[in-house]
């Protein structure tokens, strides 16, 4: 009997594609499926919306390598329509353009039979591929793309019968992939699908299906430079951020990340953390720990900056020159990062191992593990490490590190960069053999305590969670607001000078005075459910300088869906702890859903010209013009 008991129904993951070679992401995935199908009586499947003609192959070598097990399943949406007919076989009457003359290139199944063929269209320079079945009809048309990039995109997508001709047209991915998972899963049984990466969740979420419990896992860091909650982000991750409302969950790796998320776009009932586990593996029976040797575990990609870990292991040779550095793994920095061992004079120490499936077992032997990436999510490699009683040298960065690692104990953390401090701790382990046995000690019960019973503990909680909150789910259709005050009371009006600090000023004001706020938020609401009264009306001072957020004392009166909003409080309560500069913002929370705007000056309907000043300074002439709040916003 399982410790913990999940929800009943059936449990999908979606993922692009998925090797044995691939890194952490693909690594937690299959993890996650091995412990649901061994210690939680559930039997998961694979979804891969990928194009590749080998996955029948992939799976034995997930097989062989033990990173799936027997009665996991594997299925791609190109092989299954390969075998199986469109549901929707009646002819649209639309041809199927005949492409042969644009032929660039035939490619074969793995069974050794067609798999697909790739036209290039002389006008447009554009690649279109046929996918075939073992027949070679075939059976998709689709345009090429790249999941990174919306703008390749294809909006027509054809469905093909055995006989040649069209039966229909998907107008998007997100169209053909919907509809594949509802076929699958076509019978009354709960589902829960997990999705693992951002690229998939534009073309899965939202999916309005009753029994259809949408998981998605964030793997990765979501911001840019400098990292903090309201820097900015991708395009991809924008796209993730804006279905956080049609997600019935969204799994964080971190409290802190769950937080700085909480912080750009309100704390939903749908978000939830899930620390990534380890499996302990089989320590040998004497384990000989080498005091000299150092090891890492990554992918050779810019994010690893593994560059700095080359750079500190020479300062370490310079005080311990016999110590060795083992780096193993494979990608695009190899010859790079080959250069620049060379250019260092450290080859005779460093060396590059690439890819082996057996590298973990090299911790047993090593006496520090060196992560120096610039973002994680919560790296598995720290895990793992520590469950092969192997110390963790790692920069401090966001997220994972300073929750696994308890500096000085199983462990140490550094400053995000510190070349030099990094080589320091490094050093201090290489030539500490009671240091590093101490250490050891302790993250092996580091380790343990991410182990599987507590995954599948804050699983069954997630999950249980979502089937209850799937009836009381809430969507906004629209959400107007109305600015009526928004002005500083003198009495103490002390000048109308620019600030020095730049920033726009229409005068200067004693920090007591008085703030007004008087507002309408009019909500409307989507499906039956109209009852805003969980609902919750915040008013933040945002500090754009430090990031920091204050919460401000508002009066709120709903009727209906109106919400009426006023505040009076000095603006020193919304001016933060230091110099900076502050806008308010105005959230609504109900539920899994979320509207916020920044407040604007209202339209007082008066005539004349407003007299102000920009950030540096310039003369700025303004009409007056109506109140109104931005959509969603980072701050």
């Amino acid at each position: 009997m399982p410790a913990h008991a999940l929800p009943s129904g059936r449990y999908l993951s979606a993922a692009i594609d998925v090797s044995h070679e691939y890194g952490g992401q693909t690594r937690a995935l299959l993890m996650r499926n091995r412990i649901l199908a061994r210690e939680a009586g559930v039997a998961p499947t694979l979804l891969t919306f990928g194009q590749a003609p080998d996955y029948p192959a992939r799976n034995q070598a997930l097989l062989e390598h033990r990173l799936t097990l027997p009665g996991i399943g594997l299925l791609n949406i190109y092989d299954h329509y390969r075998e199986h007919d469109w549901s929707d076989p009646e002819p649209t009457g639309e041809e199927l353009t005949d492409l042969r003359a644009h032929l660039t290139l035939e490619e074969t199944h793995s069974d050794g039979l067609p798999w697909r063929a790739t036209y290039r269209l002389p006008e447009t320079g554009g690649v279109v591929h046929d996918f075939l079945r073992a027949d070679g009809t075939p059976f998709l048309r689709i345009p090429g793309f790249v999941f990174r990039d919306a703008a390749t995109w294809p909006h027509e997508i054809q469905r093909v019968s055995r006989e040649g001709e069209v039966v229909g047209t998907f107008r998007s991915l997100g169209q053909w992939f919907r509809g594949w998972v509802r076929e699958l899963t076509a019978d009354d049984e709960r589902v829960f699908l997990f999705m693992d990466t951002r690229y998939l969740v534009p073309h899965l979420v939202p999916m309005k299906a009753p029994k259809m419990h949408l998981v998605y896992v964030l793997h990765n860091i979501h911001v840019l430079p400098p990292r903090r909650w309201d820097s900015g982000t991708t395009e991809v991750y924008g796209r993730v951020l804006d279905r956080i409302p049609g997600m019935d969950a969204l799994v964080t790796l971190t409290e802190r990340q769950g937080q700085d998320i909480a912080l750009r776009r309100g704390r939903t009932d749908n978000m939830f953390v899930v620390p990534n586990p380890v499996d302990m593996p089989q320590a040998p029976a004497s384990p000989a720990r080498d005091p000299r040797l150092a090891t890492i575990v990554a992918r050779l990609e810019p994010q690893k900056r593994l560059g700095h870990a080359v750079k500190a292991f020479a300062r370490v040779l310079e005080r311990v020159p016999d110590a060795r550095l083992d780096i193993y793994g494979s990608g695009h920095r190899a010859d790079n990062l080959a250069h620049l061992v060379r250019s260092e004079g450290v080859a005779h120490a460093v060396t590059l191992r690439g890819h082996d499936p057996h590298a973990r077992d090299a911790l047993f032997r090593s006496s520090a593990f060196l992560m120096t990436s610039g973002y994680e999510g919560y790296p598995l490699s720290t895990l793992e490490s520590l469950s092969h009683g192997c110390p963790v040298v790692s920069y401090d960065i966001k997220y994972g590190p300073r929750e696994q690692i308890t500096d000085g104990q199983d462990g140490f953390l550094v400053p995000d960069g510190d070349v030099e401090a990094f080589a320091d701790r490094v050093t201090e382990l290489l030539t500490s053999p009671d240091l590093v046995e101490r250490m050891s000690k302790e993250a092996v019960a580091k380790a343990e305590a991410h182990g599987t019973e507590r995954f599948l503990g804050d699983w069954a909680h997630v999950l249980t969670t979502v089937v209850e909150q799937k009836p009381r789910r809430t969507e906004l259709s629209s959400v107007d607001l109305w600015v009526h005050r928004l002005e500083v009371e003198p009495p103490k009006l002390l000048g109308r000078l620019a600030r020095k600090d730049g920033g726009p000023a229409l005068g200067r004001f004693s920090p007591d005075s008085v703030l007004r706020v008087d507002a309408t938020l009019h909500v409307e609401v989507a499906g039956r459910r109209r009852d805003l009264g969980q609902a919750e009306l915040t008013l933040s001072a945002v500090d754009l300088v430090s990031g920091e957020v204050v919460d401000l004392p508002v009066d709120v009166h709903r009727d209906g869906p109106d919400f009426r909003v006023a505040a009076r409080l000095p603006l020193a309560e919304a001016l933060g702890s230091g110099p900076g500069e502050t806008r308010l913002r105005l959230r609504l929370t109900w539920r899994n859903s979320v509207w916020q705007g920044l407040l604007r000056r209202p339209d007082t309907g008066s005539e004349g010209v407003e007299v102000g000043y920009e950030h540096d300074g310039t003369l700025a002439l303004r009409s007056p013009r109506r109140g109104e709040a931005t959509g969603p916003d980072p701050r």
